[in-house]
């Protein structure tokens, strides 16, 4: 666990000081998730200035919990990392903006069913949803992320503010299924050998929370003309 979070420390410092070497076009904000904080879920975003009502923003999302006490103690692993074009309503990158992204992340957890708008595989198959999983099985993988952020950010006093946002769109997974440390995810119980990497795709909720933003000051030098 303290590997995984020293990897996720520096991945977002190098973040973190690339974005501030950017702000020459304009002053970047820096952001942390309020909503998933309480959970000791650290989601931190970068948003830099593009021009009038545009912008583009990175934010990074990771869980290190072996066992989640709000979800039944089950395994909780998640890093997510997103990029993201932004417009706005207003030119000064306030109030309603909606915004095309993309992303990657790595998971070791129980399939969350409560975030699935539309699983046509599912719908195809008939398949039931499992209503009672036991707290030992879980996936483990990785997914790609398409879809769209919608949102609402409001200026508050000396540089903070805040900004409301959820995010929803197609989800494309390769995963591993496990009950303890035992592969479970035959087709069949015939079946001998596993596949690689089972397979899913679903349109799901799948980001959104309340971030606490800082506009960073661009600390420009002035020069006196008569010197």
């Amino acid at each position: 666990m303290t590997l995984r979070l020293f990897c996720f420390a520096k991945q977002f410092l190098t973040v973190f000081f690339f974005a501030l070497s950017t702000s020459l076009v304009g002053q970047t904000e820096a952001k942390i998730n309020l909503a998933t904080l309480p959970f000791l879920i650290p989601n931190f975003g970068l948003e830099v200035p593009l021009g009038k009502k545009q912008s583009f923003q990175l934010d990074v999302l990771g869980s290190f919990w072996d066992e989640q006490p709000h979800f039944d103690d089950t395994p909780f692993h998640v890093n997510q990392v997103f990029l993201e074009y932004r417009l706005y309503q207003q030119s000064d990158t306030q109030k309603w903006f909606i915004g095309p992204h993309t992303g990657f992340g790595m998971f070791t957890l129980q399939k969350p069913d409560f975030a699935i708008i539309y699983d046509y595989w599912e719908e195809k198959s008939g398949a039931e949803k499992r209503l009672d999983v036991p707290d030992d099985e879980y996936q483990s993988g990785r997914t790609a992320f398409y879809g769209f952020t919608v949102g609402y950010k409001k200026r508050l006093k000396k540089g903070f503010g805040l900004e409301f946002f959820i995010g929803a769109g197609l989800t494309q997974s390769w995963y591993k299924g496990y009950k303890g440390l035992r592969r479970v995810d035959l087709d069949h119980p015939d079946e001998t050998v596993y596949r690689p990497f089972n397979g899913s795709g679903e349109v799901a909720a799948y980001r959104g929370g309340l971030m606490l933003t800082y506009k960073i000051p661009t600390f420009a030098h002035k020069t006196n003309p008569n010197e």
